[in-house]
């Protein structure tokens, strides 16, 4: 963590130079020469024995103080540093003694104190050699004027521990969780054993114990997972190229499918995501259909970048692309989140101005390519130390990340905690979910089957996924203010089409089963996204999505002849009726003849009200009754 305090002895060769012959500078002399011989020890008692001979001897201090940083000593490092300052710090040649401890100070949260140490560095005009110290300097300044600033405006976080049923190892840490909320992943480790991953289930609203995931898990480390909304695809990073899971690099991600309550043998997603370099830190989209992940390959802006592969229509991840310049910067940006909701993207990074270390930041999509604006989380979640790892709910309530503590001994323990989001940094989009399961109408069998969500106003798809194999469960997340289109599909089966106007339905889950029907005579559906304004029979432009369901499925079942029925609820006249509900479907059938669709598969049919689905005498009732129906002939 003290990285920043190796800086080389730039400037050893200028502060030999000017030794004089006394007693201090004989011991520095043999110190020096110590040091070559690889005798440390020897060279710090001598160093030691020249700042007793001369206090204000410098250079000593200087060179003590880089021997110590060697050690991983920066206690003792940092205090050789404060009498260097004591009885030279007005010299130039120790320049650089100011910026590490500005460092030092920077990264303890002493703000006042490093940003007063990086200033007196940059006063003694560094020559151009020493570009990197000035950016460094400037960086530390910026920070510290911004967390002094910002410490006054703290947001209402308060951490609550997971509690010791979830935390039971030495450090856990980099949490997924399901849109539902009701499962949650992260790698584990203690010690002295390599990294896992497990899982913890919610039995009556609390977190269990955790379980591994034995069928992932081998003797190797695996770990910083991602699960996709419905806790059925699993991204997750392995370091060891073996036959089983073998690598392109340093480490490669992984992905598993889960069929029931069994993980999959996973495979490695392919060079268009892994490189020979290190890939890790991944994040999937809701429908598993779009991977954010972290590589130090070549082609990024600094030393690790954020990267995004989508899949393509046959399955394949597409060549991976780095997320540009807003969210990317030319120092670390890593741990990326995204959140449920597709647009809002939660990440860690050391080049955006921040509290020292890295910070967690926040940017929201602005289209398909761009980010907007990004912004840090605030105080005190973020402060000098390191946070990495922050997931938020789909509804934005709770934000979950791993918390580190420094033990007596020195090591790092890591634990995993929750925080009540505050209004600032939720997604603009929540996010609700439907759940429930896929059956046979018949048989009640569970089916898998495809779900595609699709906007209703742009024909935009915004996800696509499979129910389970085995179970027939389904999870789908819907964004709040949002109209959408649901097709449930399967081969043989009719498709089911669904409507949700998401503006007052709040983020609540819900569930719902659905049961498809075989493609046999007398079978049908009601096509819920088509639509007309009041009293008229030309199709509005939202229709286009059930439109081309519809021929698709023609398309790929040529023997099959349907009726399109018309229907409307029972305000007005009879006839008035009838005739309106049977030019909506002639609407609909000349729409599908126009695309090619052979005219004698169609026949279009006007019942007016006289077959109504539901009660006419409420409002709900009369919406279900205005409908059009496809009917297998």
């Amino acid at each position: 963590m003290k990285q920043f305090f190796i800086y080389l002895f730039l400037l050893l060769s200028s502060v030999v130079g000017a030794q004089n012959a006394n007693k201090a500078s004989k011991h520095f002399i043999k110190a020096e020469e110590a040091i070559r011989i690889r005798q440390i020890g020897e060279a710090k008692l001598l160093l030691e024995k020249s700042i007793a001979a001369d206090s204000t001897f410098g250079d000593s201090y200087y060179l003590l103080s880089y021997l110590y940083i060697l050690e991983r000593d920066y206690i003792k490092s940092r205090a050789l540093y404060a009498q260097l300052m004591n009885c030279c710090g007005d010299n130039p040649k120790y320049a650089l003694a100011h910026l590490s401890l500005a460092q030092y100070e920077w990264s303890e949260g002493n703000y006042e104190k490093a940003k007063k140490y990086a200033i007196e560095f940059l006063d003694f005009n560094p020559d151009k050699k020493l570009y990197r110290e000035k950016k460094s300097a400037n960086k530390i300044i910026a920070s510290c004027n911004y967390a002094l600033a910002n410490m006054k405006n703290a947001l209402p976080y308060s951490p609550m521990n997971l509690g010791e049923i979830v935390n039971v190892k030495d450090q856990q840490y980099f949490p997924a969780i399901t849109a539902n909320g009701e499962e949650m992943y992260f790698t584990a480790r203690d010690k002295n054993t390599d990294e896992n991953i497990y899982k913890i289930k919610k039995q009556e609203g609390k977190w269990a114990s955790p379980e591994e995931v034995k069928e992932l898990n081998t003797k190797f480390n695996e770990g910083t997972c991602t699960i996709s909304a419905d806790g059925t695809i699993m991204i997750f990073t392995s370091c060891e190229s073996t036959r089983d899971l073998p690598g392109y690099g340093s480490c490669d991600l992984f992905m598993a499918i889960k069929e029931g309550d069994t993980w999959l043998k996973p495979r490695n997603l392919g060079p268009n995501v892994n490189s020979a370099e290190w890939e890790s830190q991944p994040s999937l989209s809701a429908d598993g259909r779009t991977l954010y992940f972290v590589s130090d390959r070549r082609g990024g802006l600094g030393k690790k970048d954020i990267w995004k592969s989508e899949l393509n229509s046959q399955g394949q991840w597409k060549p991976a692309v780095n997320l540009g310049d807003v969210v990317n910067t030319t120092d670390d940006d890593i741990s990326p989140y995204i959140h449920a909701n597709g647009q809002t993207l939660y990440f860690s990074s050391k080049g955006h101005l921040g509290f020292g270390g890295l910070d967690i930041f926040i940017s929201e999509k602005k289209n398909s390519q761009e980010w907007g604006e990004v912004r840090n989380i605030g105080y005190p979640v973020n402060d000098h130390t390191d946070q990495v790892a922050f997931i938020v709910s789909a509804d934005g309530s709770k934000g979950y990340f791993s918390k580190e503590e420094i033990q007596e001994d020195g090591t790092r323990d890591s634990h995993l905690v929750s925080i009540d989001i505050p209004q600032e940094i939720q997604p603009v989009v929540l996010s609700g979910f439907l759940e429930g399961v896929v059956y046979d109408a018949i048989t009640k069998t569970p089916l898998k089957a495809e779900l595609e969500l699709k906007l209703l106003e742009n024909k935009e798809t915004e996800s696509v996924l499979l129910s389970d194999k085995k179970t027939g469960k389904y999870l789908i997340v819907l964004n709040q203010d949002q109209e959408y289109a649901l097709y449930i599909s399967r081969p043989g089966y009719l498709f089911q089409s669904l409507t949700f106007d998401t503006h007052n339905m709040g983020v609540d889950g819900k569930r719902l089963d659905i049961f498809l029907d075989r493609i046999e005579s007398g079978k049908n559906i009601t096509l819920n996204n088509i639509f007309f304004d009041s009293n008229e029979f030309n199709l509005k432009r939202k229709s286009q999505i059930e439109l081309d369901k519809i021929l698709t499925f023609m398309s790929n079942n040529k023997d099959i002849q349907v009726e399109i029925g018309g229907h409307t609820d029972d305000i007005g006249d009879d006839n008035y009726n009838k005739e309106l509900s049977q030019k909506r479907a002639e609407a609909v059938v000349n729409y599908l003849i126009e695309k090619g669709i052979d005219a004698k598969r169609l026949t279009a049919k006007g019942y007016g009200e006289k077959s109504p689905i539901a009660d006419n005498t409420t409002d709900e009732g009369r919406t279900k009754n205005r409908r059009i129906e496809f009917s297998v002939m």
